[in-house]
């Protein structure tokens, strides 16, 4: 869903990053960098600018030390995961079954109420534009799903400090972390994942379905009959179906228990 792009680049390299930075700098053309997409949501409008997605190059993962692996930020989250249960590293149990890339799990602090992604994260290697640099994980400024990285700094890799123990244990743990997902949330239907950030002490799901709002449509888009946070596409829903609905949702919400939501998932117009 979702209106087009004007420009779509894929760098396969740092030097193809830096040429197409600069031609974009030289042109005053705005861009947007995305990972897998899975936590962004584009008006019908679309975006009038370059999407920019990182390519292969960019997806190497490898183990450096004992307990030391590199990710490259267009990896694939999942990949990731997989590839940490098979070599006996533990530390990234709590991100089985979220979808996306590397970065864009960084990026947002992705992970679940077991932990964060960035508790393991020991350096992020940055491009501003010139030199690639790896600087310290503590200079992202971990929260509750963000950042403190500015929206022009792209990142190209991680470094992630896990703990040896048998692949055994660590996949078990994973298979358990992916049964609790597909018992809780919903499968086989599209969506954004969870739309909107817990508030603090609560949870956004609980407030949706004590105002009444699962199972309620707006066009396409549905308020998940399985999990209140998950917005989820019937067939044929437009992006202003799901920001119609989010909008009901907010509304609904602060009438009956003076919260205002906040969208986790990131809303791209223009």
């Amino acid at each position: 869903m979702g209106g087009a792009a004007g420009l779509f680049a894929v760098p396969e390299s740092t030097g193809d990053l830096r040429v197409l930075m600069e031609s974009l700098g030289r042109d005053a053309i705005p861009w947007i960098l995305i990972g897998g997409g899975t936590n962004v949501v584009f008006s019908n409008g679309g975006y009038s600018g370059c999407v920019v997605r990182l390519g292969e190059e960019f997806s190497r993962v490898r183990r450096e030390e004992e307990t030391l692996v590199t990710a490259g930020a267009a990896a694939a989250l999942p990949r990731l995961v997989t590839f940490a249960g098979r070599e006996g590293l533990a530390g990234l149990e709590c991100l089985a079954g979220i979808p996306g890339s590397v970065g864009g799990a960084v990026r947002m602090n992705a992970g679940t109420r077991e932990g964060e992604i960035g508790d393991v994260v020991e350096q992020v290697q940055i491009f501003d534009g010139r030199e690639p640099q790896w600087i310290p994980g503590q200079e992202m400024g971990f929260s509750y799903r963000r950042t403190i990285l500015p929206e022009d700094r792209v990142i190209l890799a991680v470094r992630l400090r896990l703990r040896a123990e048998t692949g055994e244990a660590v996949r078990s743990r994973v298979a358990q972390q992916m049964e609790r997902r597909r018992t809780s949330q919903p499968t086989g239907v599209a969506s954004a994942g969870c739309w909107f950030r817990n508030p603090e002490g609560d949870s956004a799901g609980r407030l949706i379905d004590a105002a009444g709002m699962k199972g309620v449509r707006c066009g396409g888009a549905q308020v998940s009959p399985v999990h209140a946070n998950f917005l989820v596409n019937t067939g044929g829903a437009t992006a202003a179906d799901f920001l119609a609905l989010a909008g009901k949702v907010k509304e609904t919400v602060h009438e009956r228990f003076g919260i205002s939501l906040e969208e986790e998932v990131r809303i791209i117009h223009g």
